[in-house]
């Protein structure tokens, strides 16, 4: 079950959990090691993150013949995430067990076929959660405005020199390094060819631009479908984990319908523009934590993960 729950997406695939198993449960704990001081300071992204490979652990867990029920930071266990579970009949959809190995954050460009009203409503209904907001955009009118906030995020980030350099310190551009750290942005995934180390991190310094990136953005979103968002009713750890189920849900559900979705997320991993989505969006006191593109694409090679033994305790 915790190698199904580290197929979970994270942010720059750094993987930031580790697990603990015990005879009725099993313990997910955030791996402070491995957050992204820049991108994500306060730590919300890590906490998704951690709420992806929970739902991953439960609807395995489920899968197996066992009922999970899950408990948020216990008090003699603050940081961490139980998976307490039972023997039982009852099974979890196996349309979603069977997508956990199949999920990708697929960064290619998409084929622009609208996705049928059916499988949107499937969307919404899996990203359902007490404290999670969801949002799906598929109108001309409602996407070009996010479109100039993904831009504006992602000059914003290519313009921070520590966010290159903590972006550069996360791709593996060779074979070689992939395979050593089996973690990170990998250049197939990326859908770039594998090349030394030194050159890669040459070409993200000084010949990837702002305006390059804003452009790259906007090409790969107009290719898109449509836009998801998930926002956090309330700005705590509890609520970020509940996006990271939501979200995780979602996924599942859209790669069991063959469509495939990335993360455009610049709009809310930079504070300034993500003030200005929140009152765009009309979202009040909410905070937007995730957004998202959908359509349909050839599937991409796949990031790699750490082994098992890397990650218990």
């Amino acid at each position: 079950m915790v190698h199904y729950a580290t197929l979970a997406p994270s942010g720059h695939n750094t993987q930031p959990w580790r697990f603990g198993i015990g005879e009725d449960r099993i313990a997910i704990l955030p791996d402070f090691t491995r957050r992204l001081p820049v991108v994500d300071p306060d730590d919300h992204a890590l906490y998704i993150s951690l709420g992806c490979a929970l739902e991953n652990m439960m609807i395995a867990t489920e899968h197996f013949g066992f009922e999970a029920e899950a408990e948020y930071f216990p008090p003699s266990e603050e940081e961490r995430l139980l998976a307490r579970f039972k023997k039982t009949d009852r099974h979890e959809d196996e349309k979603l067990f069977e997508a956990i190995p199949k999920r990708q954050s697929n960064r290619g460009r998409y084929d622009g076929r609208p996705i049928p009203d059916g499988d949107l409503q499937k969307l919404a209904e899996a990203a359902e959660r007490p404290g999670v907001r969801f949002m799906l955009f598929t109108k001309p009118g409602e996407i070009e405005p996010l479109i100039d906030f993904v831009k504006e995020g992602n000059l914003k980030q290519f313009n921070d020199k520590a966010f290159v350099e903590e972006l550069v310190s996360w791709i593996r551009f060779s074979r070689k390094d992939a395979d050593r750290s089996m973690d990170g942005l990998t250049s197939a995934a990326m859908g770039l060819p594998w090349i030394p180390s030194w050159m890669g991190r040459m070409i993200m310094r000084y010949l990837v631009t702002p305006g390059s990136q804003a452009k790259q953005s906007e090409k790969l979103i107009r290719s898109s479908s449509a836009l998801m968002l998930f926002a956090a009713e309330r700005d705590e750890k509890s609520c970020w984990v509940d996006v990271g189920r939501a979200f995780e849900r979602t996924a599942l559900t859209a790669t069991s319908l063959g469509i495939s979705q990335a993360h455009v997320n610049m709009p809310c991993e930079v504070l300034e523009v993500r003030r200005k989505l929140r009152e765009h969006i009309e979202l009040g006191d909410s905070q937007p934590m995730l957004l998202l593109r959908i359509g349909y694409a050839e599937p991409r090679p796949r990031s790699l993960r750490r082994p098992l033994e890397d990650v218990l305790i």
